[in-house]
C-alpha cells in the first residue's frame, strides 16, 4: 500500500540519503537527545571538536543516555555505569571485566557543515557522500553575510507535506494573509523563468516584471536605481533542504533590464523525518546587507516564526486524515507544479534505492 502522499511508495521518506540532526551550536559536551528516522539517538561533541552520533538507550534496561555524563570522550550511563566510546563500543563495565554480546551501541556517520549537523541514515557502512546536500549560498563569510533567525520546530505531521507545503506559493493568500500578504491573479504565483534539475538540486527560478522602486528599499539601498526586479528562487538540496523564497534585490536600467545585483534575503528550511508521521523543522535566514541592524534581523525572525507556526496549524490539522486518503484520484491545481514535482523526485529516490528498515550501525567513527 502507498504511504500518502505517494502513489507507489511504501514507505514515508526515503533513507540512504542525509539528514540535518541538529544546528551546529547545539551540540557540545552535554549530550543532545533526537528521534531521527525512526532511531533514538545522541549527538555530542568530542574534546577535538568533531561531533559523534551513537544510539540514545543504553542496551542494558533501556535507560536513555540524554543525561549520561561524558568522561574522557566515554558515554557513561548514568544508571549502571556502562561506558561506551564514540564509537558505540562498550568499553567499561564497574563490576565485571566481561562484556556481554549485545552491549555496543549503533554509531552514525555524522558531517559538520556550518550551520548544520548532518546524519546519513541508510544501509551500509559507508555513506554516500554525494549526496550530503551543499548549497552555497548558506554558507556564511564573515562580515559578508549574517545567518539569524535559527529555530527549531516540531511538527506532528509526516515529512513529505511538510516539503511540498515550502514548495506550495498558492497557499500564501489563506494560510498567511496577515504576516506576507493577499495575492491575486496579478501579483500571485508565476510560472518559473528557469528549472534546474540536477541529481542533488532542483530549482524553480522567478524573475519578477520590472516595477518602480518604492521607498522601504531606498532607505535599505540608496543607491538602487529607479527600477527593479525580485529574482526569486526555491531550491531543493539533497532531499531535506530547502531555500524557499529566496529574494534577490536586482537594480534595473532605464529600460528595466538587470544591471546589479542589490541584495540578497534567503529564508531556508530543513526537513527531517522524526517519524512516518512527525517531523522535524528547522528554519533559519540569511542576508547579506544592513549586517548591522538588529531591528531588521528581529523583525524577520519574529515574521518567519509565525508564518512558520501558521504552516504547521495547517499541516497538524491535515495529518490525522492522511492515513485513509488516495493521491491516486486526488485533483491538483496549476499552482501544484512545482510540488508534485518534488513529490516525483522524492518517490523516485525510494524506487531506485529500496528502504533500509533502520539506520545500520557503522564502526570506528
Amino acid at each position: 500500500m502507498a504511504f500518502y502522499p505517494f502513489t507507489a511508495a511504501g514507505q514515508a521518506y526515503p533513507r540512504n540519503q542525509w539528514y540535518v540532526a541538529a544546528w551546529s551550536h547545539e551540540i557540545g559536551e552535554k549530550p543532545l537527545m533526537r528521534t531521527i528516522a525512526g532511531e533514538h539517538i545522541i549527538v555530542y561533541r568530542q574534546r577535538s571538536g568533531d561531533v559523534a552520533a551513537v544510539s540514545a538507550l543504553c542496551p542494558h534496561r533501556q535507560m536513555p543516555l540524554e543525561t549520561a555524563e561524558i568522561v574522557n570522550d566515554q558515554i557513561v550511563c548514568p544508571y549502571h555505569g556502562a561506558a561506551f566510546g564514540s564509537d558505540g563500543v562498550c568499553v567499561h563495565l564497574p563490576f565485571q571485566k566481561h562484556v556481554p554480546a549485545g552491549m555496543d551501541l549503533k554509531s552514525f556517520h555524522v558531517v559538520e557543515s556550518t550551520p548544520f549537523i548532518w546524519l546519513w541514515v541508510g544501509a551500509g557502512k559507508a555513506p554516500d557522500m554525494s549526496r550530503l546536500p551543499f548549497a552555497r549560498s548558506l554558507q556564511p563569510e564573515a562580515g559578508q553575510t549574517l545567518l539569524f533567525g535559527l529555530k527549531t520546530f516540531h511538527v506532528r505531521a509526516r515529512s513529505q507535506i511538510v516539503l511540498e507545503n515550502l514548495f506550495d506559493q498558492s497557499h500564501i493568500s489563506f494560510t498567511h494573509p496577515l504576516t506576507l500578504g493577499q495575492r491575486c491573479a496579478a501579483n500571485g504565483p508565476t510560472r518559473p523563468s528557469e528549472i534546474i534539475d540536477d541529481e542533488n538540486h532542483l530549482a524553480f527560478l522567478r524573475l519578477s516584471p520590472a516595477k518602480d522602486t518604492d521607498e522601504a528599499l531606498r532607505a535599505l539601498f540608496p543607491d538602487i536605481s529607479a527600477k527593479m526586479r525580485i529574482k526569486g528562487r526555491s531550491e531543493l538540496f539533497g532531499v531535506g533542504l530547502v531555500i524557499a523564497a529566496g529574494s534577490e534585490i536586482i537594480a534595473c536600467d532605464a529600460e528595466g533590464e538587470p544591471a546589479s545585483s542589490m541584495g540578497d534575503l534567503v529564508f531556508f528550511h530543513a526537513i527531517t523525518p522524526e517519524t512516518d508521521h512527525s517531523t522535524h523543522y528547522f528554519a533559519g535566514i540569511m542576508r547579506d546587507f544592513a549586517l548591522d541592524d538588529d531591528a531588521i534581523s528581529n523583525s524577520y525572525s519574529e515574521r518567519n516564526d509565525q508564518v512558520v507556526r501558521e504552516d504547521i496549524r495547517v499541516l497538524e490539522a491535515i495529518e490525522p486524515y492522511l492515513t485513509e486518503a488516495d493521491v491516486s484520484d486526488e485533483p491538483n491545481f496549476v499552482t501544484d507544479a512545482a510540488a508534485v514535482r518534488v513529490r516525483r523526485r522524492i518517490e523516485a529516490l525510494m524506487e531506485n534505492n529500496p528502504a533500509a528498515r533502520a539506520c545500520e550501525p557503522v564502526v570506528g567513527l
